[in-house]
């Protein structure tokens, strides 16, 4: 087995102990059936490679988590809010304001 040095903006997203987590991938095992990540803490279950910034990672995680809650939406408004969330997640930046949704009421 042959361990080789990962790119610092690989990540490795997924759920641990019922929260989306991001772990940094340190390194890589490779032998003749593949590789695998090496990381400090665990990926979680359904884990997946994110290539980019950590803020990245991060929105990805938080993208996840916001997949869970579809089923959860009874409403077109709650539906509507949920896209708004996506959306503002996405394009997020450091410096943006928050997110206002609705009227505020819960609806």
């Amino acid at each position: 087995m042959t361990r080789m040095d990962a790119d610092p903006r690989t990540w490795l997203v997924g759920k641990h102990l019922g929260e989306q987590r991001v772990t940094p991938v340190e390194g890589w095992d490779v032998d003749i059936y593949g590789s695998a990540p090496l990381t400090l803490t665990l990926p979680g279950e359904d884990a997946i490679l994110v290539k980019g910034t950590e803020l990245e990672a991060h929105q990805v995680a938080e993208l996840r988590k916001l997949v869970e809650m579809v089923d959860r939406c009874k409403t077109p408004e709650a539906l509507a809010d949920l896209e708004k969330m996506a959306e503002w997640v996405a394009n997020w930046e450091p410096g943006d304001p928050g997110l206002s949704l609705g009227s505020g009421n819960g609806g």
